[in-house]
């Protein structure tokens, strides 16, 4: 079957949107950048994204087509899931995907045109592509990749996301329609309590920047704030660093020494990377929280200590308890409260917000001009996994400024070869960091966020948006720590 010839745009059609500001440009640049990708894989298909201005005519955005097709106002995005791929009947290859076929009589050119709604009807725009109907059934068999592919494009384009802009809290920048609005709202709620609190987050997520926001909300915070990485020490200096030792009691204790722990003492103590600590350490550990006493090393006096215990890892620890080589007294100990720092490829609403901000930071700092970022290397930025997450965008803006700061915008040629690289599959090359179960639980969670979002938190229509029971959904959102997500209270 043949493919379509292009077709110019028609002078009848609606001017292009002209954006109003530049997070609406950026997100049009974005979706550009994009789409010209999916063009240049597909050879001869188009896209574009189509916009639906209320109950009137839809168009395109972008310039790439014209005229959609006929039958496009019996999608119905709450009943049909992406994609929804719209064709002849010659050109049927058969199987769920293919929703909606056009009568034989109608006045279509050949191939197929494929459709992945953003978000709701007049609220996002939808995905749009006219290609071959081999290329089409291609496509609409990897639904998981393409919602990971197009997940970028969703939040800029909520209508939330639109009306927004940043905030910072406690220190935290944020997008506002970021998950960590959720995330700090329990962060506060949890403040007032004396509960232990568990931070769980990927490596450079800034679990040590919440716990502080924790401490300062909290009835504690006019005392210290104390904070230790578990796997930073030896056994042999770790134990003296947390608990103190007693002059004497070892080679070069020339002098007696407070532990951190009784640093603490009245304020929080931080222990990131928990997951890191022996099995000696584990017990001295649970013996300080059960009793509030510690003994320095070398030493007989116990001495009182009141402290609110903050902890934090990578790790999973479930796994680590199940294969012994965490006690499962103490992880039940200092697991009051869970609280899971989303990574920052889950919430790409906040990467303008921070690239802009340590980059306006570093030049600042440096004395050099540099305060802008170009439309192509945000579009960069977002597609790429940031496996390091906020940590390796901060020190990719530095080695930017340490190389260009002379120049007054941050371009796409300035990055990292690690940015433009893809695994072999097609998808970022961050994901190939990832473990396959936590890549796929990243995937979940990210789809169904989105999913969530599109149906305002309606469980029933988001179940069935993602092919589960309502029964189903509630399992995975259990699963994955997404409970607390607003959902409509009477679906």
């Amino acid at each position: 079957m043949g493919l379509a010839a292009r077709s110019p745009v028609s002078p009848a059609e609606p001017a292009i949107l002209a954006p109003s500001d530049a997070a609406e440009a950026d997100s049009l640049e974005t979706a550009r950048a994009l789409l010209a990708l999916l063009a240049r894989r597909l050879r001869g298909s188009r896209w574009d994204l189509l916009h639906w201005d209320g109950p009137g005519r839809p168009r395109f955005l972008l310039g790439e087509l014209a005229g959609p097709h006929p039958h496009l106002a019996r999608v119905d995005e709450t009943r049909q899931p992406p994609p929804v791929l719209l064709a002849s009947p010659a050109g049927e290859v058969g199987g769920r995907q293919l929703n909606l076929y056009v009568p034989r009589a109608a006045p279509r050119p050949a191939g197929t045109d494929f459709i992945w709604p953003l978000g709701a009807r007049g609220e996002a725009p939808w995905i749009y592509g006219r290609l071959a109907s081999r290329d089409a059934e291609a496509l609409a068999a990897r639904p998981a990749w393409l919602g990971l592919l197009f997940a970028e494009l969703a939040a800029p384009w909520s209508r939330a996301a639109e009306l927004a802009g940043p905030r910072q809290e406690q220190g935290i920048l944020h997008h506002e329609s970021s998950p960590l609005v959720e995330l700090l709202e329990q962060l506060a709620r949890v403040a007032r309590t004396e509960t232990p609190v568990f931070l769980q987050g990927e490596s450079g997520v800034g679990k040590e920047l919440f716990a502080r926001a924790l401490h300062r909300l909290s009835p504690r915070a006019e005392s210290a704030f104390v904070a230790q990485n578990g796997g930073a020490l030896p056994d042999t200096l770790i134990e003296s660093e947390l608990f103190g030792h007693s002059r004497g009691s070892f080679t070069g204790a020339r002098e007696e020494r407070v532990g951190l722990v009784e640093l603490a003492h009245g304020g929080t103590f931080f222990l990131d990377e928990v997951g890191d600590l022996s099995p000696m350490l584990q017990v001295r550990l649970l013996r300080v929280i059960q009793d509030r006493q510690i003994r320095r090393v070398g030493d007989n006096r116990l001495r009182p200590v009141d402290f609110r215990l903050v902890t934090a890892t990578h790790r999973d620890m479930e796994e680590m308890v199940r294969a012994g080589r965490f006690r499962l007294d103490l992880w039940y100990r200092i697991q009051g409260v869970r609280l899971r720092i989303p990574p920052l490829r889950e919430r790409p609403m906040d990467l303008p917000i921070l690239a802009r901000a340590f980059l306006a930071e570093r030049a600042s700092a440096c004395g050099l001009p540099m305060r802008a970022i170009s439309v192509d290397a945000l579009a960069l930025m977002r597609r790429y996994a940031w496996p390091g997450n906020v940590r390796e965008l901060q020190n990719e803006i530095g080695r930017v400024v340490a190389l260009y700061g002379e120049l007054p915008r941050l371009e796409r040629w300035m990055l990292s070869a690690a940015l433009y690289e893809e695994s072999d599959d097609g998808l970022p090359a961050g994901l190939a960091g990832l473990t396959l179960q936590e890549a796929q639980e990243d995937l979940e969670r990210r789809m169904i966020r989105q999913v969530l979002a599109r149906f305002r938190g309606n469980r029933s229509r988001s179940a069935r948006a993602l092919g589960l029971s309502r029964q189903g959904l509630l399992k995975k959102l259990k699963r994955l720590g997404l409970e607390r997500v607003a959902l409509d209270p009477g679906a």
